[in-house]
């Protein structure tokens, strides 16, 4: 039986995959608002910075064509555990659009409520 750490280093690689099929879909905004805490803060390059609520939304911001790439892939990919309850996934992130690549790495941050759903606290890409 794995330790409780490799189990939640299996969970938050699981909700970071889930995070990025919802940025490239073609209507990301609700399922990344349904992964973040209320108190989320998304950071995007070149964009204001990303909430639940007030004047720069989530899902205001997240509309046709938001990140939306044909692939991209997850390297050098590290969970950090931060206790039971929270940790950090980094990694840098490859996608391209047609001819377009974009390169950054990247961070999310995680929490666990008490009915055990994993929750974005803060998400940020930095171009490379």
């Amino acid at each position: 039986m794995p330790q409780i750490s490799e189990r939640i280093c299996e969970d938050l690689l699981l909700r970071e995959r889930a995070l990025w099929t919802a940025l490239t879909s073609g209507n990301p905004g609700p399922a990344v608002l349904k992964m973040c805490s209320p108190e989320a803060n998304l950071l995007f390059p070149q964009m204001p910075i990303l909430t639940v609520d007030g004047d720069n939304k989530i899902l205001n911001a997240m509309e046709n064509k938001f990140h939306r790439f044909d692939n991209y892939s997850l390297d050098e990919v590290r969970p950090i555990v931060i206790d039971l309850m929270a940790g950090v996934v980094t990694y840098k992130i490859t996608a391209a659009r047609g001819s377009t690549a974009y390169n950054a790495s990247a961070s999310t941050t995680w929490g666990q409520g008490s009915d055990g759903e994993w929750k974005i606290f803060c998400h940020q890409e930095t171009l490379l």
